[in-house]
């Protein structure tokens, strides 16, 4: 990739995640039907627990559990679902009533790609960032790459641990004839090793601001639980922006396009918003209310498949104009 390729990469990257002008009008066909297909890359070597844990946590977003057992991951789910009723929603999903009802997104892996020998490098730079992308994309359409770096991965200048561990953006290249084609992505670094004291609270101190006390994570290693963290914040941000999801829906854009969004119920990444914020009564230094399992000591907010738990960010929540925690 050329020098001025990677600069406007950059741009892309910095443009989509900072500014809240992103959101375009043209935006890429990438979810169809209310479903949004991963393609997970698993860059360098990462533990069987980090590996199953992504798995069960995508698995549990849809999944609504009738044992009872709550909060439930689903439910955060159908917060970042309710985004999509600022929409005049398309007719297949009109109930019969015609009242307008948000579609549900429904998450599935329909890849998994292991790279242990990391082909471009244990460096991620602007430039192998991009193919990472491609490699994780592959020759499917319709996909959103889920690029996930081992603890062996470096990443330079690439917008990890300001206050994350993840990124999501568009890149944006032409193909043969031409025209431009806009792809959707999330990665995540390892938030045990990439700035632990940033990505990886509250199981690891924080490394900056009212530090508080430290958890236990709900599988027994926090570089899984850390990662479900930073991997549910990508989801949820990238799920809600309508420069990636506008495609499911006719026109009625949330608000206007003068600069001024203040007065706006939906906002730009719902998850990132929401920094550090796990339960109810939460302030800087401090969780809020969250539970920890008598029997492993491990710290949650949610239930998934399997009766497994999860500790995952609290989300904006439109209706209410504050961060939904799921405890």
């Amino acid at each position: 990739m050329t020098s001025s390729s990677s600069s406007s990469l950059l741009v892309v990257i910095t443009f989509l995640l900072f500014s809240p002008l992103c959101l375009s009008r043209e935006s890429p066909s990438q979810i169809p039907d209310g479903t949004l297909n991963l393609s997970l890359l698993w860059y360098g070597q990462f533990t069987p627990v980090q590996k199953e844990r992504v798995h069960d946590f995508i698995e549990s977003l849809n999944y609504d559990a009738k044992e009872g057992l709550d909060p439930k991951v689903s439910a955060w789910w159908k917060v970042v679902e309710s985004y999509q009723e600022r929409f005049e929603v398309k007719e297949i999903y009109r109930q019969k009533s015609s009242r307008i009802v948000a579609p549900m997104i429904k998450v599935k892996v329909v890849r998994s790609y292991v790279d242990e020998k990391m082909m471009f490098g244990k460096d991620l730079t602007i430039d192998n960032g991009e193919k990472l992308v491609e490699t994780a994309v592959g020759n499917m359409s319709k996909v959103v790459p889920v690029v996930l770096l081992s603890s062996q991965v470096r990443a330079h200048n690439v917008g990890f641990c300001n206050a994350t561990c993840q990124e999501y953006g568009l890149t944006i290249k032409s193909n043969i004839k031409g025209q431009e084609k806009k792809q959707p992505y999330i990665m995540v670094s390892d938030p045990e090793v990439q700035c632990p004291g940033e990505c990886a609270w509250p199981f690891r101190m924080a490394n900056k601001g009212p530090h508080g006390m430290t958890y236990q994570p709900p599988s027994g290693e926090i570089g899984a639980d850390a990662l479900i963290i930073q991997l549910a914040t990508g989801l949820a941000d990238v799920a809600t922006n309508p420069a990636i999801t506008e495609s499911l829906f006719k026109s009625e854009p949330p608000y206007s396009t003068d600069g001024n969004h203040s007065s706006s119920i939906y906002i730009v990444d719902p998850a990132t918003k929401c920094y550090r914020v796990f339960g109810s009564g939460a302030f800087p230094g401090f969780t809020g209310r969250i539970r920890v399992d008598p029997l492993t000591g491990g710290a949650f907010n949610s239930h998934g498949i399997n009766h497994l738990k999860f500790l995952i960010p609290s989300i904006w929540d439109p209706k209410t104009k504050s961060c939904y925690t799921p405890m």
